[in-house]
């Protein structure tokens, strides 16, 4: 299993075109205070959603292999631990456990001359 890309905000993660429709990839924020987030991106169609790699149930990373988020069909997130599934676009609950505002927590980024870009503020620290 290889490690998460390393990233830092406001860089390029990755060219869009490396992911795959529908697809998702992991990656490490590096803070300048040498702080890390695990976070990861997931492609539909033209569109690239992130969001914290942590289950909102569990507070355990969601995936079971380093690119691996999705469920066996691609249409939505599952966290490997118990199965929750959750919205591609929106990180909302969808199946699992019932608890107050149980969503994935996004991470903001942007595409720009074909390639997905981390923001530069707003990324959630914990």
């Amino acid at each position: 299993m290889h490690q998460p890309v390393r990233v830092r905000p406001g860089e390029v993660m990755c060219p869009l075109d490396e992911l795959e429709d529908p697809g998702s990839k992991a990656f490490r924020v590096v803070f300048e205070d040498g702080h890390e987030l695990d976070i990861f991106a997931v492609r539909k169609g033209r569109q690239v959603f992130a969001y914290v790699n942590v289950c909102p149930h569990q507070y355990l990373p969601l995936n079971w292999h380093t690119d691996i988020f999705l469920t066996l069909d691609k249409t939505q997130i599952l966290c490997v631990m118990h199965a929750a599934r959750f919205e591609i676009d929106s990180g909302e609950m969808v199946y699992g456990p019932v608890t107050t505002d149980c969503r994935l927590r996004p991470v903001p980024i942007e595409i720009e001359d074909g390639a997905v870009r981390l923001a530069a503020k707003g990324v959630p620290r914990f």
